[in-house]
């Protein structure tokens, strides 16, 4: 080294040569280990990195480490994306997610930022995403895992309703399992015990979670299991109404139906009407989410109150934090759901319990 060379700019020569020859073409060894290897202060190479990461030579992400920039240095967009997997039936445009898009919005706006929508897997590329966004927010589920990976590298990414694999992923989730668990208690206090279920997508968390808290609730009451009284459902009105249908079909059918979202509970209750079931007398129903047309239909349905706004914001405020570089508060946050109580559980009769045990009730045919 020239004694006249300032220090930091002979390590920042040192990486940009390292780069060009091809030493180095993705992550950065740490700036301890390059400091004992170039006989130089730990604090000198840290000021190196920071002038190449200004360069635009080289990214910095919090918690992940110094990486070669392979697509040079990026102009900042003001814009984060959401992306919500096209898995979802109706998209943006469904009850609960189109309030999520809301809140992110809201809490973009607050940090002087626009929110765009992505919802083709295919556009889950660095190439695609760099140059219109400076962080994305995923709703995630586990089969675009190797996507989140790829851009994980070259931008800010913190998923939400289920955690990645990669506990390096930011994450704001919901206590799904201790909701269900809130919603079933409920039922057992109004003298339920032969209890429906109708799940969501059971390939991610969020699904198995609310599915476990079904059964971890029946096995804290020593009642059985019947996997009759399980039905599967997608989160879609109509998958609610065709679980529904399956489970009011059986002859000693359940005096009360949990459901994986509002919106199942709302295609429940339109099958219940149909066969002449009157909510909650004879059956009572839950939902989860809290969604705006859970208050507003008849009977007002009692659900699980997801805090969206509190998961919006959250996932928000720690993608500021990695896009300036600075390490979140908190990197995996689980928030807690509240039972809202309404008008669609009563306590269970004793007409409507013989009723469901001897068949009593027979379902009509909806066409």
């Amino acid at each position: 080294m020239t004694s006249n060379i300032p220090k930091h700019i002979f390590v920042a020569d040192t990486i940009r040569n390292d780069i060009k020859s091809g030493k180095l073409v993705d992550k950065l060894p740490g700036e301890r280990v390059i400091a004992k290897e170039l006989g130089i202060s730990y604090m000198t190479v840290r000021k190196a990195i920071e002038n190449l990461v200004s360069e635009g030579l080289l990214l910095k992400i919090a918690n992940k480490g110094t990486y070669v920039n392979k697509h040079g240095k990026r102009k900042q967009t003001f814009n984060l994306g959401f992306f919500l997997d096209d898995q979802i039936k109706d998209s943006i445009s469904s009850p609960y997610y189109s309030l999520v898009f809301e809140e992110l919005e809201r809490a973009s706006i607050k940090h002087g930022y626009s929110l765009m929508f992505f919802s083709n897997v295919d556009e889950l590329s660095p190439a695609r995403l760099s140059s219109k966004v400076d962080g994305l927010v995923v709703s995630f589920f586990p089969r675009i895992e190797d996507k989140i990976l790829d851009i994980k590298s070259y931008l800010p990414v913190v998923v939400i309703g289920n955690s990645s694999a990669d506990k390096s992923i930011p994450s704001v989730i919901l206590d799904n399992f201790n909701g269900i668990i809130a919603a079933m208690e409920h039922l057992f206090a109004l003298g339920h015990e032969r209890i429906g279920f109708i799940t969501g997508l059971l390939n991610s968390d969020i699904g198995r979670h609310r599915l476990n808290g079904y059964t971890s609730a029946l096995s804290r009451r020593r009642l059985p299991c019947d996997e009759t009284l399980i039905a599967q459902g997608d989160y879609s009105y109509e998958g609610g109404a065709a679980a529904a249908q399956k489970l009011l079909a059986l002859p000693d059918r359940p005096t009360a139906i949990v459901c994986a979202n509002d919106t199942m509970a709302l295609g429940a209750l339109k099958i219940a009407n149909e066969q002449g079931l009157e909510v909650p007398e004879d059956l009572s129903l839950i939902g989860f989410d809290d969604i705006t047309v859970a208050a507003q239909v008849h009977p007002a349905l009692t659900t699980v109150a997801a805090p969206i706004k509190a998961l919006a914001e959250h996932a928000v405020d720690t993608l500021m934090s990695l896009i300036h570089g600075k390490m979140p508060r908190q990197t995996h946050i689980a928030l807690p759901t509240t039972l809202i109580t309404r008008s669609s559980c009563a306590p269970a009769s004793e007409t409507t319990a013989a009723e469901a045990f001897s068949g009593f009730v027979e379902p009509t045919d909806v066409r």
